[in-house]
């Protein structure tokens, strides 16, 4: 039926007489990517590759990125999070529109809950920062996600409108709606709302022994919405301001494992989250630049599991706030070095009506001094952090509190006009989540904060002409991960101790292209690899020593291509994994087989009205053409073959 659909869409919109058959003239700068040119390994998405690849869902582009690892619970309610080169979830800072989006419960942010409508250009960092003026919380860690919103570049009194619905298989529905306002040359506000709708019940081949039959998946349905309100002013000299509010609410199904027969889920959770955040930004003479924030976050959570071994239905809920403020400054005493100062500051609170929680509220201070020498051939930065916690509880014994400095140092150096050498070393860390330390009876707070060292060499190529270009590096890591934080088992019950420790190395090589063919046609193309060897290296004795650590393939992969026509774009992106073990210790009956996945779009733009004001952009997709269900984590099957069609209409009035 969603086939048919597409079909009769397709056909009606191409019928479409006024639409105009033009292929905009293709520019390609001389200068350098500011990726290619970076001390440490950065992947940025921009919008119009996410248009091409036909995307909606965040995780969809990220699987592109070399060293990037996405965790798929199945399905459309399935949790999902990220991580950079095997580190976790909880050593990668997400960073939304300028708002540090952090989880102190679990260390874990769900990026399920972004919307790409919003997204101009998404981009990952790993290991250390290439841009020295950022906030000292994100200089800590393995990795740092960052999207930056889109806002219409249009003249004074004008407003746009857009208006997007997406229909996909499983009953799949997800509206969208904007407007953006700009008043005179000085002010401009933007408010969108979307929603997302869908059944998640797709058929799944379910292998017992030598029989297999096709079930459906259960419990994975989600009903979701939230809106977003942007304020922005331009004073010139005096600055400018920003304040953005970001509501976000889900309730959904928590699919359930697939064990023999038994894949009914009976968790299931609703979440509530607020961003906001005031964000000031000036610049003093030429020497000086500052930027000052202030933000409030909340998480609400409400867990519910019926499974039949309770007695009645177990609810937990969790509240958490987050109160934070920030403040930078930059001075350039010549336009090749630059020094920058940062302090940020912010209080963790969490609070839940289960009788084990202390109450705990977290007090954290960080300050950065980094240095910057960027000359004609060599940039050289570096930075030092201290960092302070001071935890106190209600009840029960707090942690003690921690003092840490982490120095980093990264240079990139440039011998030919289109090669580029990079090396950098840092080290981060980050602290015990509130689930570590006080979760039931497992948690310890004698927990130490988990360390990381990382190192980077690698280099860049990049060729830039009138009518192809072309970019590739190749790098390589070593990485090793201390006092780990995992579950053991004591006397009479499991605790979570500082015992782990994983050596991770490898290599991460991407390439990427563009050739204007002719006037009419051109040609995108980028792929990537990744050698992974995340290792177990604890305990010389244990069975699992020098073992791949669970779910981390040896080889990983993906590619993307897309022919652009004054007609139409068709976009073809595949993404490969190879074989991976479920546990630690690697042996057959913990094997999971590597998969392939791959993914068609066919998008075209209308434009057309007075003054070209109105675009109607269509996109057709159909994804997992393999139909194979297979398995990022154990027991969790995703969805086999499934079909999209998107449909935005963007109007200035």
């Amino acid at each position: 039926m969603v086939c048919i659909m597409l079909l009769e869409t397709l056909i009606s919109i191409c019928c479409v007489a006024f639409s105009r058959d033009t292929l905009d003239v293709a520019t390609v700068s001389a200068s350098r990517h500011a990726a290619v040119a970076s001390v440490a390994p950065v992947t940025s998405i921009s919008r119009a590759k996410i248009e091409r690849m036909g995307a909606t869902d965040l995780h969809e582009i990220l699987k592109q990125a070399p060293g990037v690892s996405v965790r798929d619970y199945g399905g459309i309610g399935g949790l999902k999070t990220v991580s950079v080169r095997n580190m976790g979830a909880a050593h990668t800072a997400v960073n939304y529109d300028g708002i540090p989006v952090s989880d102190a419960q679990n260390g874990q942010v769900d990026i399920s809950r972004f919307d790409l409508e919003d997204v101009a250009v998404a981009e990952v960092t790993i290991g250390m920062t290439d841009d020295i003026f950022r906030s000292a919380r994100q200089m800590t860690v393995a990795g740092i996600l960052r999207m930056e919103n889109y806002h219409p570049s249009v003249d004074s009194s004008m407003t746009v409108l857009k208006a997007r619905m997406t229909a996909g298989s499983f009953n799949t529905y997800s509206p969208y709606l904007s407007v953006f306002r700009q008043f005179g040359k000085k002010y401009a506000l933007k408010a969108s709302a979307k929603a997302t709708f869908s059944d998640g019940d797709y058929p799944f081949l379910l292998h017992n022994g030598l029989i297999s039959t096709t079930e459906k998946r259960q419990n994975s349905d989600v009903r979701s919405g939230g809106s977003e309100i942007d304020f922005h002013s331009d004073w010139g000299r005096r600055g400018r301001l920003k304040a953005k509010v970001n509501w976000h609410e889900t309730e959904r199904g928590l699919p359930g494992s697939v064990v023999l027969y038994t894949s009914a889920g009976t968790e299931r959770l609703h979440e509530r989250n607020v961003l906001s955040s005031v964000m000031y930004d000036n610049e003093i003479g030429c020497r000086w630049l500052i930027h000052a924030d202030a933000g409030f976050c909340h998480a609400f959570t409400h867990h519910l599991d019926t499974a039949p071994v309770y007695t009645e239905p177990q609810h937990s809920r969790y509240r958490q706030n987050e109160y934070s403020a920030a403040a930078r400054a930059q001075f350039s005493p010549s336009s090749e070095w630059r020094f920058v100062l940062a302090e940020d500051f912010f209080i963790n609170a969490l609070d839940s009506d289960i009788p084990e929680c202390p109450f705990p509220t977290r007090l954290t201070s960080m300050s950065a001094l980094s240095g910057e020498y960027a000359g004609d051939k060599l940039r050289v930065n570096a930075s030092v952090v201290g960092t302070a916690v001071v935890e106190r509880v209600r009840t029960g014994d707090s942690p003690d509190n921690l003092f840490r400095l982490t120095p980093m140092a990264g240079l990139s150096w440039n011998p030919h006009p289109d090669l580029y050498l990079r090396a950098s070393i840092k080290e981060g860390f980050r602290v015990p989540t509130f689930n570590d330390l006080y979760y039931a009876r497992v948690g310890n707070t004698g927990l130490k904060p988990e360390t990381a060292h990382m190192s980077n060499l690698g280099a860049a190529w990049a060729e830039n002409h009138s009518k192809y270009s072309f970019n590739a590096t190749l790098d390589t890591y070593c990485n090793l991960v201390r006092n780990k934080i995992v579950a053991t088992p004591t006397m009479f019950i499991w605790k979570m101790r500082n015992v782990g420790e994983a050596l991770m190395y490898g290599l991460d090589l991407t390439a990427s292209g563009f050739w204007q063919v002719a006037e009419w046609l051109r040609i995108h193309a980028d792929g990537s690899y990744s050698l992974q060897y995340a290792l177990d290296v604890t305990d010389p004795g244990a069975k699992n020593f020098r073992h791949q650590l669970p779910y981390t393939p040896r080889h990983a992969g993906s590619a993307h291509l897309a022919l652009e026509t004054k007609w139409f774009t068709i976009s073809y992106n595949m993404t490969s994994v190879g074989k991976r073990y479920s546990k630690g210790q690697n042996i057959k009956s913990y094997l999971m087989e590597g998969f392939f996945d791959h993914g068609v779009s066919l998008n075209r733009t209308f434009i057309f009205g007075k003054n070209d004001c109105c675009r109607l952009h269509v996109s057709l997709e159909a994804r997992n053409l393999g139909g194979v269900n297979y398995e990022i984590i154990n027991y969790y099957p995703m969805p086999g073959r499934y079909y999209r069609i998107t449909i935005r209409h963007d109007i200035n009035l």
